[in-house]
């Protein structure tokens, strides 16, 4: 073939491409370990929840990658509240991690096709009681306009307003709430259903008052 004109196998041309390609030139204070993926940065980053509670990964749902070039980059900022949804739609009590995928699925192409750049939450919360990973913390939310810098989106999936979330979500969103909260040093009173920072039922009526009270726990 034309490109390989000049050497006598393909391997010799791929040797000499490779001995004259630039050298990764690192940056002080760094290292090759430090080249990781975001997608490899967020998983360490969320090993202060696994030891607390089972984390479905984002990997085990979905393949589909976002799109960061119009999603908002934390630069390192902290975050410092907490805002919890619920799913909307119709009532979900699906427990099959196979139908929860297919939900969370759901959310994400409908937020993808809003301009999101990826699923607008951080956590999702389903009715068995599992934590499963959103949105890279490594990016503001897309979960309450006018609200998002700073603020860590958690979703039950179910409609509040039609049935009563299980206890296992309860305590699920409790935990993690707890777990997120000593971690990023999240004040009393900065923790949000999103009824309170806009125009919306969310997170229904059989939630809200379960969140106000995650203000008041240690």
């Amino acid at each position: 073939m034309a490109f390989t004109r000049g050497y006598k196998t393909r391997r010799d041309f791929l040797r000499a491409a490779l001995l004259a390609a630039p050298a990764v030139t690192l940056l002080p204070g760094s290292s090759l370990a430090s080249l990781t993926t975001a997608r490899e940065r967020h998983e360490v980053d969320l090993n202060f929840i696994d030891k607390e509670l089972p984390l479905k990964r984002r990997a085990e749902w979905t393949r589909i990658m976002p799109n960061r070039l119009i999603m908002e980059t934390t630069s390192g900022q902290p975050y410092d509240r907490i805002t919890i949804h619920h799913q909307g739609c119709g009532v979900n009590t699906h427990i099959s991690e196979r139908a929860v995928a297919r939900d969370l699925d759901g959310i994400l192409g409908w937020h993808i096709r809003q301009n999101y750049g990826d699923i607008g939450y951080h956590f999702a919360v389903d009715y068995a009681g599992r934590v499963w990973e959103c949105r890279s913390m490594d990016y503001w939310g897309a979960h309450v306009s006018g609200h998002n810098d700073r603020n860590i989106g958690v979703v039950l999936l179910g409609n509040f307003e039609q049935q009563r979330p299980s206890n296992e979500q309860i305590g699920t969103m409790e935990h993690l709430v707890h777990v997120l909260r000593n971690r990023y040093k999240v004040k009393r009173g900065r923790i949000y259903g999103h009824v309170d920072l806009g125009p919306t039922l969310c997170p229904g009526r059989y939630l809200q008052p379960s969140v106000e009270k995650l203000n008041n726990m240690a």
